[in-house]
């Protein structure tokens, strides 16, 4: 029996102030989160979300910059205009004179040069509410890694226990195979029937049987974790040995600011902005503008290409659009006080989350506790009814019974350390410090 003991670590539970937590400094681990967040297509999407935001936020900061433009054109007049005083002695020598030739070709190379000086404030504020986009992109990338890094560790944590289930179905096979050498033994000298025997090996062939599904769970467990790691599915991946509990002050584990916080309070901020955007687009508009041609015919109707500039403001008063701006402040009112809103319940969900979760990680301690001494008895027992077999004092089918009865409280054991591990696992990811560093 003390071949089944040796895979499993003893937990010792005080329930003071000192509490249980589950491994984070695991070696294997560490380094798998790393390789899944290099690997993760959502976490590169989402690095790409945060590259997209920062090229918006850098346009938005372009459109306080002069603007530039050029152009040309050409056309052909069949009667081009032309200006002729009316013959008439009052204009003296220019009476029926032709001032302006037609030009049949008319062309021109054109360049425009805008800079805006006021927009109402509009474009300072596209510019902070890029600069917001990009902070939530940044906040959802967070997110993203911590998602992964949560699928990471309990992929990692299903695999280490079932590595450990296998290695207890060998030993309950081992621990089998060994009494079913007693029988046999017995058999020979005439103190048992051969049935006994039978029955015996039947349970053996049973327990080789759980041993190939474990393994065969084990492999499968293996495989999803090699995806997630971005790893050829059928690589050898090294796991520890089995789930261990360390002893943990609580209060040791500060709460951070969760980013599903963070893009909340964005989101308030981001519509306050489009709430200001809305109001610049009513107020004046001021623009210095500078052009530059050469285009024929020229200035005075002359019918070659000439060069011209010209440069001035231009200014625009909204003056009155039929309540329209009332309209869409107000619709604009009631979208930030709807993200004020989604803000408290963001808040409320992630107190809820933290108080739930730690709630069902101590649960699942006690129930840890449990499962041990069931499994402390569970051995006693298979222990004294091998003993008593040996004596002659209870028939084989009480023994099978007994190592029965332990393989299910090693299983009990083995399910309620994962279980422990996972919440844990989620408890800390609720706190906002689930990280690959």
């Amino acid at each position: 029996m003390e071949k089944l003991h040796k895979h499993f670590v003893v937990l010792l539970i005080c329930l003071g102030a000192i509490e249980a937590h589950a491994q984070v400094n695991d070696p294997y681990l560490l380094q798998y989160r790393k390789e899944a967040i290099e690997h993760e297509q959502l976490v590169k999407m989402a690095e790409n979300t945060v590259e997209v935001g920062y090229q918006n936020y850098k346009a938005a900061m372009a459109n306080m910059m002069p603007k530039i433009g050029a152009s040309a054109d050409y056309w052909y007049v069949q009667n081009p205009l032309a200006m002729a005083l009316p013959d008439d002695p009052r204009f003296g020598d220019l009476a029926g004179e032709t001032l302006g030739q037609g030009a049949q070709h008319q062309y021109g190379l054109y360049t425009t040069l805008t800079q805006p000086i006021y927009k109402g404030g509009q474009l300072q504020e596209r510019k902070k509410r890029a600069d917001i986009q990009y902070k939530i992109a940044s906040e959802q990338l967070q997110i993203t890694s911590q998602d992964v890094i949560m699928a990471t560790d309990l992929q990692y944590w299903q695999s280490v226990a079932q590595n450990e289930l296998v290695f207890a179905m060998q030993n309950y096979k081992n621990d089998l195979s060994r009494i079913a050498g007693l029988v046999e033994n017995k058999v020979e000298v005439g103190t048992l029937d051969r049935s006994d025997l039978l029955m015996t090996e039947v349970r053996v062939n049973r327990a080789d049987l759980a041993v190939i599904q474990a393994e065969n769970d084990l492999k499968v467990y293996k495989m999803s974790l090699n995806r997630i790691l971005g790893r050829p599915f059928e690589d050898e991946i090294t796991l520890i040995d089995s789930i261990e509990l360390e002893h943990f002050q609580s209060h040791e584990m500060q709460m951070s600011v969760r980013p599903e916080y963070k893009v909340a309070e964005f989101n308030v901020e981001k519509r306050i902005k489009d709430m200001n955007i809305v109001k610049s687009m009513y107020r004046f508009q001021l623009d210095g503008i500078a052009t530059a041609s050469y285009s024929a015919p020229g200035y005075n109707m002359l019918p070659g290409a000439v060069p011209n500039v010209q440069a001035g403001v231009m200014l625009s008063i909204p003056l009155f659009h039929g309540g329209r701006k009332q309209h869409l402040v107000a619709s604009q009112q009631l979208k930030v006080h709807n993200e004020q809103l989604a803000l408290e319940r963001t808040k409320e969900l992630l107190d809820l989350e933290i108080a739930q979760k730690r709630v069902a990680w101590q649960n699942s301690l006690k129930e840890n506790t449990v499962a041990k001494m069931s499994l402390t008895k569970a051995r006693q027992n298979a222990s004294v009814m091998e003993e008593r077999f040996e004596e002659g004092l209870i028939d084989i089918l009480e023994v099978i019974d007994s190592q029965l009865y332990l393989e299910q409280a090693v299983i009990e054991y083995i399910q309620s350390k994962l279980k422990a591990q996972i919440q844990w696992t989620h408890y800390v990811r609720s706190m906002g410090n689930l990280t690959a560093n």
